[in-house]
């Protein structure tokens, strides 16, 4: 009873409150002094991400911000090699298609304003574009499922790829309304296209009577804050604080400048300041409120029922268990990538003028400093054997029906090989290797499924080589769709492809009337039911099957 006394009174007593402060105090200055350890640790690790970047290179520019404050705002590397001109947190740069979110934007404050709806035909707005087998809609433009071909790789075959020629809006138009076929059934399928987005730029246009430039300034541009920010319209005008883009050939630089007029699925000036302010829409949209908000995440559906990663202008990703909403970007030697985590409040924009910066890699890798390294689950697989006889059924040269890659699966005893991989058996007509099956089929079809799509394949005929075959196969073709002529002809036993401009380029042989180019383009000559050839098909990224006929 004595001892509970005394301890009551030492409790009570102003000596102990004045430890219970002291040792307060004392936590509270632990919990800070940890807290502000971390910090530098932190920022130093970004800092050496990005130490390769310095006075002899072109660079970048970082911010990022955190539960709305910014905690790391750095420049890396020069704007201007010739002069010497740093970059700085102010510079400006091109933001390739993270642009192509403003223009979805756009297109979703006039769907908001019932002036035009995402399942209109496009032709309602755009007349020229020729009638196709299903009506494309500006849903299928904004969520890249209209098979509408790349009016940029279509250019590109004509002798002039992108950089090499002012395009403009109208030029791009021109080539859009050429196509006399699709890369796919609207709706049936995701592939990325700049096509889409400049039919978005026309419909604004025509709809708002203004450009897409005077619509973003002051619909989206001046109200959410950004003061830096426009669209390359004019590429001779002068932009102060802009840097140069540079790519790099062996040991020097070379300016790499996108020389164009058209924008809108890219072309927008910016800086990295300005895009994370352009984030805070995401947060707390004060332009067309939660419902352009949720407009703008809402990811595609394909006809099949298929909820695809693409939503106005954005990707909806997963990072650990964390949404990621984000966008990278390429135009000439620009690069650009803008992320969000909206559970983490937690924004990322990286903007370069280096053309070997890689903006998903890095934009990654400073996510991972906050977040966690990225993680892919093991796949339970469970490894069987196969006969030499089952696994020779594999052999072969296997065309897509879908696209135009081709794979080559060959046979030495005891196993089979694809691009250099030994592929493992799980089930005598099923192969595994990194998360890919490829699975036989009794008629002799290849499916080769991954974790988020399964491709057909064919069997095709080898490949033929003889003098007399490259005989019958060349010739001039002509192509309405790509304003081109091709010469191909046969030299040192190999077949050449010739064009005015840029040169010649050699086919490789990859099976029966098929070849391909060292840029992996799909070269497939055609033939008459006579059994003589009468056209060639070039299938390129993002544009397949541009038909060249042959010229008697």
């Amino acid at each position: 009873m004595r001892c509970a006394e005394v301890l009551a009174s030492k409790l009570n007593s102003p000596y102990f409150h004045n430890m219970q402060k002291l040792a307060t105090i004392l936590i509270v200055l632990v919990f800070v002094t940890s807290s502000q350890a971390q910090t530098p640790d932190t920022l130093q690790r970004i800092d050496q991400l990005f130490s390769r970047w310095n006075n002899a290179t072109p660079g970048l520019s970082v911010a990022i911000e955190r539960q709305g404050k910014i905690i790391y705002h750095k420049a890396f590397g020069l704007a201007d090699l010739e002069h010497n001109v740093p970059n700085t947190v102010s510079t400006v740069f091109e933001a390739g298609s993270v642009s192509k979110q403003f223009t979805a934007a756009a297109i979703l404050l006039l769907v908001q304003e019932g002036k035009i709806s995402l399942d209109d035909d496009v032709r309602k707005y755009v007349p020229e574009l020729p009638v196709y087998n299903k009506i494309i809609t500006i849903r299928h433009l904004m969520n890249h499922t209209s098979g509408l071909k790349d009016w940029g790789s279509v250019g590109a075959l004509s002798g002039w790829p992108r950089t090499t020629r002012v395009y403009t809006q109208d030029l791009a138009l021109q080539i859009i309304c050429k196509q006399k076929s699709l890369n796919f059934t609207p709706g049936s399928e995701y592939s990325y296209s700049n096509s889409g987005y400049t039919l978005m730029v026309s419909i604004v246009e025509r709809v708002s009577k203004q450009s897409l430039a005077e619509f973003t300034r002051t619909r989206l541009f001046e109200p959410a804050g950004l003061k830096n920010t426009q669209w390359r319209d004019n590429f001779r005008e002068v932009i102060p604080n802009r840097a140069v883009a540079y790519r790099k050939s062996e040991n020097s630089y070379a300016q790499e400048m996108p020389f164009e007029n058209i924008h809108g699925h890219g072309g927008l000036l910016t800086t990295t300041e300005d895009l994370i302010t352009w984030n805070h829409q995401l947060e707390n949209p004060t332009i067309g409120g939660v419902a352009l908000r949720r407009m703008r995440t809402e990811q595609g559906k394909l006809t099949s029922g298929k909820i695809i990663g693409y939503s106005g202008g954005l990707f909806i990703q997963d990072h650990n268990g964390i949404q990621e909403i984000n966008h990278t970007g390429a135009t000439a030697s620009y690069r650009a990538v803008l992320s969000y985590f909206p559970e983490k409040k937690l924004s990322i924009a990286i903007l370069s003028n280096d053309g070997s910066f890689n903006p998903g890699s890095f934009g990654t890798q400073v996510a991972e400093i906050f977040l966690g390294k990225k993680l892919s689950p093991p796949e339970p697989v469970r490894f069987a054997e196969a006969t030499d006889e089952q696994l020779q059924r594999y052999a072969g040269t296997y065309r897509s029906v879908r696209n135009f890659d081709v794979l080559t699966l060959r046979y030495e005893p005891g196993k089979v090989i694809s691009n250099g991989h030994t592929l493992n058996v799980i089930h005598p007509d099923t192969l595994y290797f990194d998360r890919l099956y490829w699975i036989r089929k009794k008629n002799g079809q290849l499916l080769v499924k991954n974790p988020s799509d399964t491709n057909s394949y064919v069997r095709v005929k080898p490949a033929v080589t003889d003098a007399a075959y490259f005989k019958s196969v060349a010739g001039l073709y002509v192509s309405d769709e790509a304003d081109a002529v091709y010469q191909v002809e046969v030299r040192d036993g190999n077949l050449w492809v010739s064009q005015t401009p840029p040169g010649s380029w050699k086919l490789t042989p990859s099976f029966y009337d098929g070849f391909v180019t060292e840029d992996r383009d799909l070269y497939e000559f055609k033939r008459s039911k006579k059994g003589t050839v009468n056209r060639l098909e070039v299938s390129v990224g993002r544009a397949e099957r541009i038909i060249f006929v042959k010229v008697k």
